[in-house]
């Protein structure tokens, strides 16, 4: 019986031993891939500033459509396939000045923005308001906006911050925001650029539709044909502006729509210069596939 006892005791021993060292075999492999996919994501990043750095000559674009069939790039979002280093890759690069800015935009526009991301009327406006009341500097609040006591008496530690926006993150803050607004919101705003207009150019259906007081599906339309890289009837390219300097590259793993590795960052291309790019600022998770089109994402 003692032996039997004995033989038991080292059986779950040797199992839990087995387990524990699966374990720490996994969280190794994955601690690999990630600094793998990190080093990965830094390639894609320079590949992708190194195309945005030389705007192509005509002749470069009608040879680069005709022969090879290659679209060139632009910064709309659409997502490019690169294979590196035997790892299947997808860059995408949005103009970044073609979001609104959250420290510049007039509650009007980002009421617009917010009913063109399918935010009830009522909501779309109290929203816009909170967002003036967070920004601004004075503690007054806005009709149907939210300033200090407004949080306290939602139950919050903070109220209103009365200074600008450091980060598209701090809308998570602000009074009313819910996580599926945010979802929506998040890729149509920014933080970067100071007193730079909006490039209306490379912009998404969603702010189209709130810059120019169109329907959405007039939006998507406008889009479709302006993405097109040539002229329909002929190989010469639609248009050679591509533009920045401001650009936010997404770098993910994986085939599309796959919950995968991702990397964000918002780089300044300066060509001639060294570094020719900055990075501003990057990050990195875990997330599918996003497009520009709210209607996709929600799809």
């Amino acid at each position: 019986m003692l032996v039997m006892w004995v033989l038991t005791l080292l059986t779950v021993m040797a199992v839990g031993l087995t387990a524990a060292q699966r374990t720490e075999v996994a969280l190794t492999d994955n601690h690999v891939e990630t600094v793998r996919f990190r080093l990965l994501a830094d390639a894609a990043l320079a590949y992708a500033a190194l195309n945005f750095m030389t705007q192509p000559s005509e002749t470069d674009a009608e040879a680069t459509t005709a022969e090879t069939g290659t679209a060139i790039w632009l910064p709309n979002g659409a997502p490019h396939s690169w294979w590196f280093a035997g790892t299947d890759l997808r860059i995408s690069v949005f103009n970044e000045m073609s979001r609104i800015n959250l420290n510049q935009a007039e509650p009007e526009l980002l009421e617009s923005l917010l009913r063109a991301l399918d935010v009830p009327e009522d909501e779309a406006n109290a929203l816009a308001s909170a967002i003036t009341d967070w920004r601004d500097e004075d503690d007054l609040a806005r009709l149907n906006g939210a300033e200090d006591g407004d949080y306290k008496q939602a139950g919050l530690a903070f109220g209103a911050k009365d200074e600008p926006f450091v980060a598209v993150e701090e809308l998570r803050q602000v009074l009313g925001m819910t996580p599926d607004i945010y979802r929506r919101l998040a890729p149509e705003v920014t933080v970067e650029g100071e007193g730079e207009a909006l490039a209306e150019k490379f912009a998404s259906p969603a702010v189209l539709a709130a810059t120019q007081g169109i329907s959405l599906e007039a939006a998507r339309e406008q889009v479709a044909e302006r993405d097109q890289t040539t002229v329909p009837g002929s190989t010469g390219p639609r248009t050679l502006d591509r533009g920045g300097p401001l650009y936010r590259i997404l770098v993910r793993e994986g085939s599309s729509g796959r919950q995968g590795r991702r990397m964000e960052a918002v780089v300044e291309v300066m060509s001639g210069q060294q570094p020719p790019y900055l990075v501003r600022w990057r990050r990195f998770g875990l997330g599918p596939e996003q497009s520009a089109d709210p209607e996709v994402n929600d799809g």
